[in-house]
């Protein structure tokens, strides 16, 4: 069987599919990842075919002559605003690309990032199942986590609230000539809820368990963790660095790209460095060093393993990713989340329910003295570190690579 994974994103969008790529693999398909180019050669290592997507998102993102960087944070309400301008064009290519991912595949796996690709099955009748790593599905139990929990949702319109998320990317993709009047997405999201098409995500029900008005289609698997390549070794630098001290300080914002991401990043190292701390920063997609704050304790990379880094650092200061969550709460650190948009304050505001980890930071609250006060709340609190021994010992057990696997090919 020949099954095409259609992931468009960053790392966090990506990794989780191809590791459960990597599992359909060993079970005896043949499987290609369709992603964005840079994740190409981490596909490839591992046996994966690749298909490239140009989704030229970093590229719109940043700051260049045809830049959709705002000079506000991006919120999802403002990506729509945008979409007529910048996002259009961006869109056709990636419609068109996806179309030709899909071709010759006996089973589509796809993000909600692809959902054209289920256009595309059901023209040549294939099948086509979602893939998630947020909680995709109408439910009374809590709100859409792609809006913000800033915004309060009286619990009567929960369900609503999924609706309106719905509406706004079923708006958004049928703005693709390609799609217009051929593609209704509001008819695939009742397609969903009443023809049990199977929905895979890629959570854990430690962590959120699944609602009681979800059907017996929608599946909590258990996170999609990718293991780390054989063939990378930590430079010798960063292992000199961990034998030199006490285990630091992770922080890294992966793809995170506001317009203030340089400040929030020296604001925390220099909060996390004043209260004693030392720190490994991924820089990931910002590239912002703070070498000037550095001294012998601080080291900076472009990025690290999280399955291997995460065991050996005492926290992890980030956006909330779902995939960066999970690895956190798999090594059994504590996480200080400073969300940035969509889902992100929703995993912030599950640990904090769940005891596992201290109320997020916003980003209007960070300062030094606020980031330093965090961290020692996450370090020394031991409400938080026994919850997250007990689900660090929940999460290794459970294979939700495996239990994906299972359920596509039963």
């Amino acid at each position: 069987m020949k099954i095409t994974i259609v992931a468009l994103g960053s790392s966090g969008d990506a990794y989780p599919p191809l590791a459960l790529g990597i599992g359909l693999k060993k079970a005896g398909c043949r499987v290609c990842l369709a992603a964005n180019p840079a994740f190409e050669a981490d596909a490839r290592k591992r046996g994966i075919d690749f298909f490239p997507i140009q989704t030229m998102l970093r590229q719109s993102l940043t700051n260049t002559p045809n830049s959709i960087k705002p000079d506000k944070p991006l919120n999802p309400f403002r990506f729509f605003i945008l979409k007529k301008k910048h996002i259009v064009p961006i869109l056709e290519r990636i419609v068109t690309d996806i179309r030709h991912a899909c071709q010759d595949a006996d089973l589509i796996l796809y993000n909600m990032l692809s959902l054209p690709a289920h256009h595309f099955a059901k023209q040549t009748g294939v099948k086509a199942f979602p893939i998630c790593l947020q909680p995709l599905g109408r439910t009374n139990g809590f709100p859409s986590p792609v809006i913000s929990s800033n915004i309060h949702v009286p619990k009567i319109l929960n369900a609503a609230s999924h609706r309106v998320v719905e509406k706004c990317m079923a708006l958004f993709l049928n703005n693709s000539d390609q799609l217009k009047g051929k593609a209704s997405f509001h008819n695939f999201f009742q397609e969903v809820y009443s023809k049990n098409i199977p929905v895979l995500h890629g959570f854990s029900s430690c962590v959120l368990p699944k609602p009681s008005d979800w059907s017996d289609s929608m599946h909590i698997t258990g996170y999609w963790f990718l293991p780390t390549s054989r063939d990378w070794s930590p430079p010798k630098g960063l292992q000199t660095f961990l034998r030199q001290g006490p285990a630091p300080v992770c922080v890294g914002f992966g793809s995170m790209n506001d317009p203030d991401i340089n400040t929030i990043i020296k604001k925390v190292v220099q909060g996390i460095l004043q209260a004693g701390h030392r720190v490994i920063l991924l820089t990931g997609w910002s590239e912002e060093s703070v070498n000037e704050q550095a001294g012998p304790d601080l080291y900076e990379a472009k990025s690290i393993p999280h399955s291997w880094l995460f065991p050996r650092v005492s926290a992890v200061v980030h956006h909330g990713g779902a995939g960066t969550t999970g690895a956190a709460l798999r090594a059994g650190i504590p996480s200080v989340i400073i969300p940035f948009f969509f889902d992100q304050g929703f995993w912030a505001d599950r640990l904090e329910k769940l005891k596992a980890g201290p109320p997020r930071l916003s980003q209007k609250a960070l300062t030094p003295q606020t980031m330093a006060s965090c961290i020692n709340k996450a370090l020394d609190d031991k409400t938080i570190h026994e919850r997250l021994d007990q689900l660090s010992v929940e999460l290794i057990q459970e294979n939700g690579v495996e239990n994906a696997v299972n359920i596509l090919l039963k």
